[in-house]
C-alpha cells in the first residue's frame, strides 16, 4: 500500500470532507453496537477520518479509543471535533494498522468506510488479529451498498481504493482466523464481523 498516496489523496480532500459526509448519528451507534462496544470497551479505530465514528464509541462508554487515519489533515479536523475529550480516553494517530503497535489488545477493532482503501487484505487480518483481545471483536463496515461504493470510488486512483467484493467473498480472508458470526450485503449497507477464535 502506498501509505503517501493514500494520505496525500484524502488530505487534498479534508477541509471539505465534513460538508459532503453523513452527519453522525443513529447508523453509527448500530455499527458501534454491532461491533461490541460497550462501557469500559478499548476500541481501535482504523481508518477514522474526520472520526465520524467517535461520537458513538463515546455515547456507548468507551474508555479508550485509538483512532488511526493515514491523512494528517483529516486528523486535524477530527482532533478540532474533539477537543475537549481526554487524549487518556481518545487519541488520534497518523498511523497504518499494518504496522501499529499498542500498549494492550484492543476490545473491539472497526472500520468503517475504509476497508477498500487497505489494499493488502492478508496482512490487515494478521494485524487485526494480533491487536486484539483473546474473543475481542472486528468488524468492517460501510454506511453504503456495495454497488454504490464501487460506483463512488470507480474514478479512485487503483493505488488508493480496491473494489468491495460481496461480503460472502470478502470473509474469505477472515474465516480461518476468525469465527464470522455476522454478514450483510445490502443496496443499503455492508458489513461482516466475527470474533477471535
Amino acid at each position: 500500500m502506498s501509505i503517501g498516496k493514500i494520505g496525500a489523496y484524502f488530505d487534498e480532500r479534508a477541509a471539505n470532507w465534513n460538508e459532503m459526509a453523513e452527519p453522525a448519528g443513529a447508523k453509527h451507534l448500530m455499527v458501534a453496537q454491532l461491533a461490541g462496544v460497550h462501557e469500559g470497551s478499548r476500541v481501535l479505530d482504523v481508518g477514522c477520518g474526520t472520526g465520524i465514528m467517535e461520537h458513538a464509541y463515546l455515547e456507548l462508554g468507551a474508555s479508550s479509543i485509538v483512532a488511526l487515519d493515514l491523512s494528517k489533515k483529516m486528523l486535524a479536523c477530527a482532533r478540532e471535533t474533539f477537543a475537549d475529550v481526554p487524549t487518556e480516553r481518545l487519541r488520534f494517530e497518523c498511523r497504518d494498522i499494518l504496522d501499529y503497535a499498542n500498549d494492550g489488545p484492543f476490545d473491539a477493532i472497526v472500520i468503517y468506510n475504509a476497508y477498500p482503501h487497505i489494499l493488502d487484505k492478508e496482512a490487515l487480518v494478521r494485524a487485526t488479529a494480533s491487536l486484539l483481545k483473546p474473543h475481542g471483536r472486528f468488524l468492517v463496515a460501510h454506511g453504503m451498498g456495495r454497488d454504490t461504493l464501487n460506483a463512488h470510488h470507480a474514478n479512485v486512483p487503483h493505488d488508493v481504493t480496491s473494489n468491495l467484493l460481496p461480503a460472502r467473498e470478502a470473509v474469505l480472508d477472515w474465516q480461518a482466523t476468525f469465527e464470522i458470526d455476522m454478514l450483510a450485503d445490502t443496496p443499503y449497507l455492508y458489513f461482516f464481523g466475527g470474533v477471535q477464535q
